[in-house]
């Protein structure tokens, strides 16, 4: 009688560290904000997290908190990462710089933070465009998934994203039925790992 096992990519999706735009709340975007000076940036512990595990696949998005996350982070895997914009996080257009101190008497803005699908930000990316391109990635990592199983005792393979807020949000809803964009929270410098293309493999 065959065993089944299973196999499945794990996806690891990491936030950037911390910037001073973090700090003072404000929109960050597709504005290019660098880092905090090491300690500030918050990523110790996830230094600590990444350490020593293999990934079979690195993403990146093409922003510099990003870029410089995975330099910090895990070096030796900055020069094989794919940098990719579709890992951006949402385009704020004209909040960006902004915080909601600052945009809270606006009656857009307002109707936005009620409506965000249904409502955009003034020069910024509709919720259908943001939604389109994270669920394009999203899949790409499905099809690795799907074909490229890991061989080994846990017949797993790793993918390491290191991107936006916002993005993890969503990516989170796609891989969890159910689950909505609000329900999923991940600080600068934090990691989630989600199961991916899990299938019976018999032995």
């Amino acid at each position: 009688m065959k065993r089944q096992n299973s196999y499945a990519t794990e996806l690891w999706l990491v936030r950037h560290g911390r910037t001073s735009w973090n700090r003072e709340r404000r929109y960050q975007g597709h504005s290019n904000v660098a880092l905090l000076d090491d300690e500030a940036s918050g990523l110790e512990g996830l230094e600590k997290d990444l350490e020593s595990v293999s990934f079979s696949s690195v993403y990146c998005s093409d922003l510099l908190r990003c870029r410089q996350t995975l330099e910090r982070v895990r070096p030796d895997l900055a020069g094989k990462a794919v940098y990719d914009s579709r890992l951006r996080e949402m385009n704020f257009g004209q909040w960006e710089g902004q915080t909601y101190e600052m945009l809270k008497d606006s009656l857009v803005y307002r109707a936005w933070i009620d409506d965000p699908v249904s409502v955009t930000p003034p020069g910024g990316e509709t919720w259908g465009d943001f939604h389109r391109r994270v669920k394009s990635i999203y899949e790409e990592w499905l099809n690795l998934a799907q074909r490229n199983p890991c061989p080994g005792h846990n017949m797993e393979q790793r993918i390491l994203a290191v991107t936006h807020g916002g993005v993890i949000s969503l990516a989170a809803s796609l891989q969890r039925p159910g689950t909505g964009f609000w329900d999923t929270a991940v600080e600068a410098g934090g990691v989630i790992r989600l199961r991916i293309g899990e299938r019976a493999a018999a032995d």
